[in-house]
């Protein structure tokens, strides 16, 4: 009887565990449901959508390099980077598809840069990705002097419609991002790329004896981690119809913030791309809510960063109990 009281219990705690997080959403959603009578609108939830597609598919880039063991400081300012590098070339050239290629392209190049100095110079992610971060910020107002730049009235209709377009009642960012969960659950999920990202992030050292190749994996979380992030600044670069010097700056402590709160559902202390998604929805519903409740910006900074303490301090006490089960 006491062996099934216990098992009983432990149930609880693992379903608690797992989606806690994830009920603390749905409280927080009906929360600004009836604190604010636009919240819970279809305009305000599309236009909820739009605001979190860019955090998100930066965010799922994210979850790769912590699904490794790593970390990323480099996001903000390489997505800056990459907004104006899109600006310009898409002024220089007047074509949407070249400009696409040159971001995305300057986006792996950081990628690259930072996956070499962690995994193969082995300076610690954290050093490598903020000096990486620094001199990105550096180039970046070198180029602008800290002046926007503004698109022409003539570009390709394309390089609006990326930020701005429609495909019937539901904005394009949108779909771009559920794109994105989709292609990162599978491969996090159901290749063999997804379980060494997670072996890695679990015991290196034991990876490497099971022969992965643990450098070039890390190598790999990296390049997609940019490729995310240069795929959100050209998106975040359309919506604003223009390029800004400090444009994506937001993105690192929110994506932060989104990908450990992932680790607090649906696995074992591992960010998943579901997990991502919720967290990302978590980060900007507190975002959209608040703003529309008028608090002040610095009060929303305070409040994320308690949701975010709360959800990982009740994840590991949960995860405690778990381990102290008989």
């Amino acid at each position: 009887m006491e062996g099934q009281i216990k098992t009983g219990n432990t149930n609880v705690l693992d379903f608690l565990r797992k989606y806690g997080t994830v009920f603390g959403a749905l409280v927080i959603f009906i929360i600004f449901s009836f604190a604010s009578k636009n919240f819970f609108t279809t305009n305000n939830l599309l236009m909820l959508l739009r605001q979190m597609s860019m955090l998100t598919i930066i965010s799922l880039g994210f979850t790769f390099v912590m699904g490794a063991g790593g970390f990323d400081m480099s996001i903000g300012n390489a997505a800056g980077l990459i907004n104006i590098v899109f600006a310009i070339s898409l002024i220089k050239t007047n074509n949407f598809w070249i400009a696409l290629f040159v971001s995305i392209l300057c986006g792996l190049a950081i990628g690259m840069v930072n996956g070499t100095l962690v995994a193969y110079v082995g300076l610690p992610d954290f050093i490598a990705t903020f000096a990486v971060g620094s001199i990105v910020y550096g180039i970046k107002m070198l180029i602008t002097k800290g002046n926007p730049i503004f698109f022409p009235e003539d570009i390709p209709a394309i390089s609006l419609f990326i930020g701005q377009g429609y495909v019937g009642p539901i904005p394009f960012p949108v779909i771009l991002m559920f794109i994105f969960v989709a292609l990162a659950i599978f491969t996090l999920n159901k290749t063999t790329l997804g379980r060494r990202v997670y072996a890695i992030g679990g015991n290196p050292v034991a990876s490497l004896y099971a022969g992965i190749n643990v450098k070039k994996y890390r190598l790999i979380t990296f390049l997609i981690s940019s490729f995310s992030v240069a795929v959100a600044a050209v998106v975040l670069t359309s919506r604003l119809g223009s390029a800004q010097p400090l444009a994506g700056e937001e993105f690192l402590l929110d994506a932060i913030a989104v990908v450990f709160l992932s680790t607090t559902m649906f696995g074992d202390g591992e960010p998943t791309g579901a997990g991502t998604f919720v967290g990302a929805f978590i980060i900007s519903m507190l975002n959209n809510g608040l703003t529309m409740l008028n608090v002040a910006y610095y009060f929303q900074y305070i409040t994320k960063g308690l949701v975010v303490i709360l959800a990982v301090v009740i994840s590991v006490i949960l995860g405690r109990k778990m381990n102290l089960k008989i």
